[in-house]
């Protein structure tokens, strides 16, 4: 199999990482009641417990604990950590349409930050795609009618967008930096799960209320969430960083919140307004944009296996 082909694989495969994310949404509003910390246990716990059983019956398990350096389990492990619990703090010290807007950068910054990196070059066809696509989300954001200097005169609301920001620019760097580990079997997803799990464990001792009580709803929703955006997702997500095309992938994943947007209004009771749906379609244009109308001069370069 060429490069290219590989390439063109995991770029697909990091692509259907972004499609079960935006179904985060709509499962995650079945465990609103959840405490976070609590909840980030319980599904990174369905991710771990996913992942072991497949790869002990596959064999790999032992293997895959060899090839995996103690780095690498200790880098990507953290940075599953903190960005979900920082995505979680923000949204619980700031108002939900902003946080979650300053916690989607991340794309962006993944297009820019790969454009700089070795073996991937920044097309101009991505930086206007990413420019149409993060001016849906502002338009987005507008149409939620929120006054953003009011909001961020809110006593404590600083501290939540603070936090988002440093969701976005840990999971742009997580994203980037993990293309060290190219090496490393997608199968180490097990133990950055694993490790997450253990971190938000001793989280919710520490932080939170021990209450285990879910509804039949909450634990329905935590399987999924575990299994999906947080199990499969994240090893998608893996191989399509380290093998795929990075600066395609930043800017496909703004359309993660269009996506989200529309199964949210499919299936729930939510009505979009008019601003909503133009920054949906802007959203979806951009990433289409950038997929559609590829740089022709980087085609026929080969990305080195290692940058």
């Amino acid at each position: 199999m060429t490069t290219a082909t590989t390439s063109s694989k995991a770029t697909l495969i990091g692509c259907f990482a972004i499609l079960l994310w935006s179904v985060l949404a709509l499962i995650t509003t079945q465990a609103n009641l959840v405490p976070p910390l609590l909840l980030l246990t319980l599904t990174f716990g369905v991710a771990s417990l996913l992942f072991l059983v497949v790869y002990f019956v596959k064999g790999e398990l032992k293997r895959s604990w060899q090839q995996t350096p103690k780095s690498a389990m200790l880098f990507c492990g953290s940075a599953f950590y903190l960005y979900h619990f920082l995505y979680f703090f923000a949204f619980q010290h700031a108002p939900p349409v902003e946080a979650g807007l300053i916690a989607y950068l991340w794309p962006l910054l993944i297009v820019l930050f790969a454009g700089l990196s070795t073996g991937n070059a920044l097309s101009w066809t991505h930086l206007v795609g990413a420019i149409i696509a993060f001016l849906g989300t502002g338009i987005m954001l507008q149409s939620k009618g929120q006054d953003i200097t009011e909001a961020l005169n809110t006593h404590n609301s600083w501290i939540g967008y603070v936090a988002a920001f440093a969701c976005a620019l840990i999971w742009s760097s997580y994203s980037i930096l993990n293309r060290r580990f190219q090496s490393v079997p997608s199968s180490s997803v097990v133990w950055y799960c694993l490790i997450t799990t253990l971190l938000a464990g001793a989280s919710h001792l520490v932080f939170e209320e021990q209450n285990w009580a879910l509804s039949s709803s909450a634990w329905l929703a935590v399987l999924g969430l575990g299994l999906g955006p947080v199990g499969i997702a994240f090893f998608c997500w893996d191989m399509g960083v380290k093998r795929g095309n990075l600066s395609l992938l930043g800017v496909l994943s703004y359309s993660a919140p269009a996506l989200s947007t529309a199964w949210l209004a499919l299936l729930t009771e939510a009505v979009l307004t008019t601003g909503q749906i133009i920054a949906c379609l802007l959203i979806t244009a951009g990433a289409l944009f950038a997929s559609l109308m590829p740089n022709r001069s980087s085609k026929n370069k080969k990305m080195p296996l290692v940058s």
